[in-house]
């Protein structure tokens, strides 16, 4: 007995004797494109062998997890692969609009004299932000700022210039547009995750359980029968 002990405890510097650590195996992978192939392998294997059951959910149950499972992360890759050039489109569309704001501080300046200008600056959505004069930086700002952009454009004869009706009524659409993108791929990727998530949870229940069944079963050559479902590794 006092072998035993001694080989399953550790004593420390100090002489006390601490319980020896367990080696845990974590069998299910944490990132999901390891966690999607695991599945689909216990899945198949599960339809195999149809004499491994759980009382609370069946295989063809399992099956629809599964299936829901990659169809949230395809859609989760496929949304978020969508966002940089959307980001993008929005950038391209700010620089530019910030170099035409810049052209139509000079129309302003040219009209009412470089003094009165700046009191003119707010009916053209114009705002004093971070030492200078510009359209405001947070996109939901600059979007409402737009209209007001083009009524004073119209207002005050600057119509046919270059930075005229025609160029800020075509950026408002391309902004709005590209705006309204952004929100609808954000709300696409989270409704994805979460979805994914959900599915993820509910699976690692089901494999964690079928691994006890197949443990009970296979006492002695559990390990190898795990490796046969699609268990491939020990630690991931």
């Amino acid at each position: 007995m006092l072998t035993k002990q001694l080989h399953a405890d550790v004593a420390d510097a100090g002489g006390v004797t601490q319980p020896a650590k367990k080696n845990k195996k974590n069998y299910t992978p944490n990132a999901d494109a390891d966690f999607l192939t695991v599945c689909k392998n216990v899945n198949t294997a599960w339809l195999a062998n149809p004499a491994i059951t759980l009382l609370w959910v069946t295989q063809a149950n399992f099956n629809i997890m599964v299936t829901g499972y990659e169809a949230a992360f395809s859609s989760r890759l496929s949304n978020g692969g969508s966002r940089p050039s959307i980001t993008q489109n929005l950038s391209v569309l700010d620089d530019q609009m910030d170099a035409a704001v810049s052209e139509v501080k000079v129309y302003i300046q040219k009209k009412f004299k470089k003094a009165n200008a700046t009191a003119q600056y707010a009916r053209y959505g114009i705002v004093h932000e971070h030492g200078s004069y510009q359209l405001p930086r947070d996109r939901d700002n600059r979007k409402a700022s737009l209209p007001l952009m083009i009524a004073a454009i119209a207002a005050d004869g600057f119509g046919a210039e270059e930075y005229g009706t025609a160029f800020w009524t075509a950026t408002q659409t391309k902004y709005n547009l590209t705006l309204a993108n952004a929100v609808n791929n954000d709300g696409s990727v989270s409704g994805s995750v979460s979805g994914k998530n959900k599915q993820k949870k509910n699976i690692t229940a089901v494999m964690s359980a079928l691994r006890f069944v197949l443990r009970g079963n296979y006492p002695d050559t559990y390990a190898a029968v795990y490796r046969e479902w699609g268990w491939q590794k020990e630690d991931y």
